[in-house]
């Protein structure tokens, strides 16, 4: 793998890099080198190498709090013909980046474009002597490097020019391990063997210690019954879980394959459906990230659902775009999902910070890579509200532990949130020793980020807002008489859950903040409120 370091300026000494960043898909594509399109790119940050056709290449970052989006920022030489619009990020573990180039091979004969991969590398900054970022080039994955083939090749005369294999076949991903250790993946489902076309067999490609190959593996699991369900081409992100696997995530199909030991010679694939049935709504409403430091796995699904509590959008008005955020963590040791929050729609729109953003759905989860109960979500009216002008994108962090609505920041997204690449590669230009504590890291990490504005609005409107939407109008907006009934009704409801030990501290839980929690229980439907009662004292079982 060829590899080339570039050595930037010196500038001073700066911890005000974000501890992760979430990487847009599309790279900022510009020809000439010294000509970038992207000005806000750090050159603390730049690498260099060289094309497949000779040409040199220049990679930077532009990074940013999760609040806003970061981007790879790619510069060409002149006179080089480059499909701009499809330099993408396609992974990121660690200190790597992978992306593709679409670079024009000006030798071949027909009007041909060479995807070239490159691995990006952050370096280290507080290596003592400190690492400069690199870029490295992959080489081509040819036809005839398949395990059995390779055996084949022992007997008989290689290729002249073998033809090299087309990596958007496959759903790449990244995995680093230490210093040294790096493995590029692709899978590809729905093989067969020609001489026993029954047996239905997954292509694993491998990029390990500098070299491609082939592997044709079985996944275990309930693949065998539901082989119809796996796509022959994963057009999805590959999350790195840990320092050993990867997870390729098909959110038409509801699976996940999970390949196990990927640096070791005999990888495992796995596969795992995705927990209940989460159809409903649209693919951006759902996502699966790795988080606790890349070591968890964790589904996020936000349900519409009706003024009943049922599942599915509805036009009633005591429901029109309500929804409900459902999330689980999977536990590696037994593959099993286990639920760890629930949020609803009302819970949000009475907070507070809420106030003057639009009550229509959230879309696009993301999870932050270090807290596992803050999830980013985008907010955009024009997508659900007839006739609206206003295209305005917020971004709102919101913490499904204590339901709170941390920050936001509506100044606009260049893109989709599910387009979006989490990567904690930013860390890795600290100058400071990375056996600092945490608290002091962090610390440091904030220094000169730049807080979204505070939206400031007539407490007077959101009060009438309020009273006139029929979402919030629990016991708070009720007559005396009907406040009591429905309180009572409530209570009534909660001895005949069978909640047996737990009916004290159920009730102890809802009276916690003068009550707040029990007035997020009655603007719930009736048929919810179980649900989210029992994941209250789950939530409150584990605080202590």
């Amino acid at each position: 793998m060829e590899a080339q370091t570039a050595h930037p300026p010196s500038g001073p000494s700066s911890g005000a890099y974000p501890r992760w960043v979430m990487l847009e898909r599309r790279c900022y594509c510009s020809i000439g080198v010294g000509n970038s399109s992207c000005s806000t790119a750090d050159a603390k940050t730049q690498a260099a190498a060289r094309t497949s056709t000779g040409h040199m290449i220049q990679v930077s970052l532009s990074l940013a709090e999760p609040l806003s989006t970061s981007s790879l920022c790619v510069q060409v030489s002149d006179g080089v013909e480059v499909q701009k619009h499809n330099c993408k990020v396609l992974a990121a573990h660690g200190d790597s980046v992978l992306i593709v180039v679409p670079v024009l091979d000006e030798n071949h004969q027909y009007y041909y474009y060479k995807a070239d991969h490159f691995v990006y590398n952050a370096g280290d900054a507080a290596a003592d002597p400190p690492r400069p970022p690199s870029l490295s080039l992959l080489p081509p994955l040819y036809q005839y490097h398949t395990e059995e083939e390779e055996e084949e090749e022992d007997e008989e005369e290689e290729e002249e020019n073998p033809a090299p294999r087309d990596l958007a076949a496959f759903a790449i991903g990244l995995l680093r391990r230490g210093e040294d250790e790096l493995v590029v993946a692709g899978l590809r489902t729905g093989c067969s063997v020609e001489d026993a076309p029954e047996l239905k067999l997954a292509e694993l490609c491998l990029f390990r210690s500098g070299e491609w190959s082939v592997r044709r593996l079985p996944i275990d699991g309930d693949a065998s019954e539901g082989w119809d369900e796996l796509p022959s081409v994963w057009h999805t992100a590959v999350l790195p879980v840990g320092d050993r696997q990867l997870c390729w995530v098909h959110f038409s199909r509801d699976v996940l394959v999970i390949c196990d030991d990927v640096f070791e010679e005999s990888p495992r694939l796995r596969y795992l459906r995705l927990p209940m049935d989460p159809r409903l709504g649209s693919l951006s409403n759902r996502n699966v990230c790795t988080t606790a430091g890349d070591r968890v796995l964790k589904f996020v699904n936000i349900f519409p659902r009706c003024c009943c509590g049922g599942a599915g959008a509805s036009c009633c008005k005591r429901s029109l775009h309500a929804y409900t955020i459902h999330t689980w963590m999977l536990r590696m040791d037994d593959m099993e999902w286990i639920k760890d929050g629930m949020v609803d729609a009302t819970e949000l729109w009475a907070l507070d910070a809420y106030k003057g953003l639009p009550r229509v759905p959230l879309e696009c989860p993301v999870v932050s890579m270090y807290e596992p109960n803050v999830i980013y979500f985008q907010l955009r009216e024009s997508y659900h509200v007839k006739n609206c002008i206003d295209d305005t994108i917020w971004l709102l962090k919101v913490d499904m532990r204590s339901k709170t609505i941390q920050s936001f920041n509506g100044d606009g997204l260049s893109c989709m949130l599910h387009k979006l690449i989490p990567s904690d590669v930013s860390q890795f230009f600290y100058t400071y020793p990375s056996n600092a504590s945490d608290g002091a890291l962090t610390e440091q990490r904030q220094m000169g980020i730049e807080r979204p504005p505070i939206v400031v609005v007539d407490e007077q409107t959101v009060r009438e807002d309020d009273a006139n939407n029929p979402m919030l109008q629990s016991s708070s907006f009720m007559e005396p008489s009907d406040q009591a009934s429905e309180i009572f009704e409530a209570l009534l409801q909660i001895s005949r859950y069978g909640l047996d030990g737990d009916e004290l501290k159920a009730y102890s839980i809802l009276v916690q903040d003068n009550g707040r929690l029990f007035r997020s229980l009655l603007r719930l439907p009736k048929n919810m409120r179980k649900d989210w009662l029992l994941m209250e004292i789950i939530k409150a079982s584990q605080a202590y």
